[in-house]
């Protein structure tokens, strides 16, 4: 049965590495969720609604078995299975337990709860089971196909994080394939997957799980460095433009200063003309004096910074009063500036013997933010990109520019955050920059690779679990078949080939081994009255009673049918020790019995044989103990017989003796001999009694006494039987050359009780032209008695066919009266041993009267049996015999002779 179960058991293999896979992974990410100290979400890359859900969906389906026989089991499903369709729920309807969007795409929720709804209806129907393979089996090559495009276009498709996008995915797949997994299973329960199995699946999960993870984590402490790092770079960078710049600007304001009043005005033009033509990203100085511009040099003539600060009040909010005497910077609102950010540097100047406070004049210089950062691009793309942010709330990013609304949007819904700084100037302080990643192809591509190694690890964990389990399913099928070549399948005790090669190794070396054959007796009849289930559950019974007597002091094996066989050692002087084992033996096996609303009760005959110096081969201690056995049958059944050397020789014999009978039947060696029976009141010769004659040595006959029962036992009878009958009915049509006769056939019970005896009969008479009427047929009372209604059925056909009928050896039976009437017979023989007391024993003639009388009551003819003197041939013909045979009138004789 388990050699069957081996793909079932495979099965059970995928359902457990799938459903732990599903349950661990989503539990370790949980739990990194949890855990994970920045909270950022460049490290979560799903939402906490799907990873319960594959939780749930996970515990769920390594309970899911529709043909389980454990209670427990499907109330574990449907709970864990209506988690994940509350956690779905979650998931769809905005994720309640989280603080930012991992914005995984709404089919996986659906998928996931309507996985979970399914596990929770538990529908056992075909067509559910079929529906359940359909829609799994498309569901899961459709995600699969999507799983595959993000290794060709490299951008996240289910989720806002690319390692979540795939690892979502996953997810969902594994619960898929693990429901399509469950629909190929076959009606019968999942076997349970060992021990061993289970446990190496499970840390060989959590371990490649726990790899995934790790190797995530310091992906993105990688990525998340490289942000810090973008944004450390661009305060650097920012840091030394604006000195350099400043510091020009300041050079700027102390020539000025330092300039003699009668060409101050004609210098200063000549310094703002300059600047304003070597320094490209300069749009504009404007002279400011309190609060009040005085005037402006732009590069521009067409455009006025002059008037767009006066209009702009963003731009005026930023300049502090208080801090006039330093250098202040001041960024244009983005209205103004929609080309490109413009910032103001103020400058404080001190023109000498003016009366005014140190900051009263200063210079506004307009820095074209986009061209001053131009020389600090980067010459390669980088995907992490940095931005500035403004107090207004607007961004800048790297090369000075606004960002725009879709740009904005992207950051907050695609892009991931990576760092947080501030811009720290001399000038300026508090300043955010931000880093982003905002390129995901590369981060993709390594999310790919991330995934293929993970899902590797699953592979190859399932592969190590079915290879260990199949493995395993080997050994235990392996030991299985061993035990069912070594014991005997019905009562799980040894069987004959295994107690025979246990004695052949014992036999040469200890020499003390001693075997006793046990035969139940009667059993058969059990078998055919009861049945075999009967019988089976009754040796079954036995065989249990008698381990508990053996127990390990010996060996106990079911030999065949009804025999056991025990081989112990060390018995051979302990009589009282073997006398107390067969007593238990007998004890047990006549104890009651109750099988089914039947009460049996049995007995046994015990053949024991010792081993000793004169046995070569160990079947010669079976084989006596089975000599021993038979013994202890014939001796009237529930004995214990002991092997004695003159069982041998007998056996030996019968056994010589029965091949001698086959050759003697296969060369036709037997004869017949005809012994006449005669009329009494006229002492004619009315017929002959066919006897079976076999001179195995010439001039030494073999009593039919020793060789037909050989014969019935063995089986040769019927063959011995079907040539006497076609050489009796060869000799009635020959003697019917002398006069009309009837030659007598003795009929063997078992030839006599098979189905084609009467054609045998029929196609006898008809090959050798003997007519019905010429032939007798001679059976006796045991014939009658083991099938009545079968042997009168049979008896009135050959009636019919005008066949007479004798029966033998009448008043040596138990036949009744009532019984002898329905005999349908034409005479009866009375048997020789009346006939011998006649003249000795009155009983004996008393008894011949008896017979006689009660015979002719029946109206059967009556012949006398083994007359031999005159006496005995006056003596039955008074009595009313109607014929008589015996020596008197003739011995039997070979045909030719009469």
């Amino acid at each position: 049965m388990r050699i069957i179960q081996v793909d079932q058991q495979a099965k059970a293999v995928v359902n457990l590495v799938l459903g732990a896979a599903l349950f661990i992974a989503a539990f370790v990410i949980l739990l990194y969720r949890l855990f994970e100290p920045t909270q950022l979400q460049v490290y979560h890359s799903l939402s906490s609604s799907l990873l319960i859900a594959a939780c749930a969906n996970g515990i769920a389906l390594l309970t899911y078995d529709l043909n389980s026989q454990r209670e427990w089991k499907p109330g574990v499903s449907r709970v864990f299975a209506v988690l994940a369709i509350i956690a779905s729920a979650d998931g769809l309807v905005g994720n309640l337990f989280d603080s930012f969007d991992a914005q995984i795409h709404p089919s996986l929720y659906i998928t996931s709860g309507l996985a979970g709804l399914w596990m929770s209806l538990r529908l056992r129907s075909h067509w559910a089971i079929r529906a359940q393979r359909i829609i799994a089996g498309v569901a899961a090559l459709a995600l699969a196909v999507v799983l595959l495009m993000h290794f060709v276009i490299e951008t996240p498709l289910l989720a806002r994080h690319p390692s979540g996008s795939l690892v979502a995915g996953a997810l969902v797949l594994i619960t898929l394939i693990a429901l399509w997994n469950l629909s190929t299973a076959s009606e019968q329960e999942l076997p349970c997957v060992s021990m061993l199995t289970t446990t190496i699946a499970l840390v060989g999960l959590l371990v490649s799980t726990t790899i995934g993870v790790v190797l995530f984590h310091n992906e993105m402490n990688e990525l998340r460095d490289r942000g810090e790092e973008a944004a450390v770079n661009l305060n650097i960078a920012r840091r030394a433009a604006g000195n350099e710049h400043v510091s020009t600007l300041k050079r700027l304001a102390e020539r000025w200063e330092n300039y003699p009043d009668s060409i101050h005005n004609s210098l200063m033009e000549l310094d703002m003309n300059a600047f304003l033509r070597d320094v490209d990203f300069l749009e504009s100085i404007i002279l400011r004096r309190g609060t009040e511009l005085m005037w402006e040099r732009s590069r521009d003539r067409d455009t006025s910074y002059k008037e767009m600060y006066q209009n702009d009040a963003y731009v005026q909010q930023q300049f502090d009063p208080l801090r006039k005497e330093h250098v202040q910077m001041l960024v244009a609102s983005r209205s103004k500036t929609e080309d490109g950010a413009r910032v103001y540097i103020h400058i404080p100047i001190d023109f000498k013997d003016d009366n005014y406070e140190k900051g009263y004049w200063g210079i506004l210089a307009v820095m074209n933010v986009p061209q001053m950062l131009s020389n600090q691009t980067l010459t390669y793309r980088s995907p992490i990109y940095t931005y500035t942010a403004i107090s207004n709330g607007m961004l800048l990013d790297q090369h000075g520019h606004w960002v725009t609304t879709p740009t904005l949007d992207y950051l907050h819904n695609h892009a991931l955050f990576l760092y947080e700084s501030s811009l720290e100037t001399e000038f300026t302080t508090g300043t955010p920059i931000y880093s982003y990643m905002y390129d995901l192809q590369e981060m993709q591509a390594r999310a790919n690779l991330q995934i293929l190694v993970t899902l590797a690890g699953i592979a190859i964990v399932l592969f190590m679990a079915l290879t260990i389990e199949r493995n395993r399913e080997l050994v235990v099928q392996g030991r299985q078949l061993r035990f069912q070549a070594e014991h005997d399948a019905l009562t799980g005790l040894y069987n004959r080939t295994t107690i025979e090669h246990m004695i052949a190794d014992r036999f040469h070396k200890q020499r003390d081994l001693t075997a006793m054959f046990i035969d139940l007796d009667g059993f058969t009849l059990i078998n055919d009255s009861l049945g075999l289930q009967v019988g089976d559950r009754l040796l079954q019974v036995l065989a249990q009673r008698l381990t508990n007597i053996i127990g390990k002091r010996g060996m106990l094996a079911r030999f065949g049918g009804d025999e056991f066989l025990i081989v112990m050692q060390k018995m051979q002087d302990d009589e009282e020790g073997l006398a107390e084992i067969t007593s238990k033996i007998l004890s047990a096996v006549a104890q009651p019995y109750r099988i089914m609303h039947h009460k049996i009760y049995l007995t046994a005959s015990i053949g024991v044989a010792h081993q000793t110096e004169d046995q070569y081969a160990p079947l010669e201690l079976i084989q006596r103990a089975d000599m021993a056995m038979h013994q202890a049958k014939r001796q009237g059944h529930n004995h214990v017989q002991i092997y004695q050397d003159s069982m041998s020789l007998q056996f030996k014999s019968s056994a010589a003796m029965r091949s001698s009978l086959q050759e003697a039947i296969e060369k036709n060696q037997l004869t017949l001999h005809y012994q006449p029976i005669v009329r009494c009141n006229d002492g004619a010769t009315v017929g002959y009694e066919a006897l079976l004659r076999w001179e195995r040595e010439p001039g030494r006959f073999i009593s039919p006494t020793e060789f037909i029962p050989l014969a019935e036992m063995t089986g040769q009878i019927i063959p011995l039987s079907e040539w006497v009958f076609r050489r009796a009915c060869e000799a009635a049509v020959t003697l019917q050359k002398h006069g009309p006769c009837k030659v007598a056939v003795n009929l063997s019970t078992l030839h006599f009780n098979r189905s084609e005896f009467t054609p045998f009969l029929e196609q006898t008479l008809e090959e050798t032209g003997c007519n019905p009427e010429w032939l007798e047929l001679e059976l006796t009372e045991s014939i009658l008695m083991e099938n009545t209604d079968y042997a009168v059925e049979v008896l009135q056909n050959l009636r019919d066919k005008k066949i007479s009928i004798s029966l033998d050896d009448f008043g040596t039976g138990f036949s009744s009266l009532s019984y002898l009437k329905r005999l349908p017979v034409d005479k009866v023989k009375i048997d020789r041993s009346f006939i011998a007391g006649i003249r000795t024993h009155r009983s004996d003639r008393v008894l011949i009267g008896s017979v006689i009388k009660i015979a002719q009551s029946l109206n059967f003819a009556v012949v006398a049996e083994g007359v031999e003197t005159a006496q005995q041939a006056e003596f039955v013909t008074e009595l009313g015999c109607n014929y008589m045979q015996g020596f008197y009138f003739g011995r039997a004789v070979p045909l030719g002779e009469l």
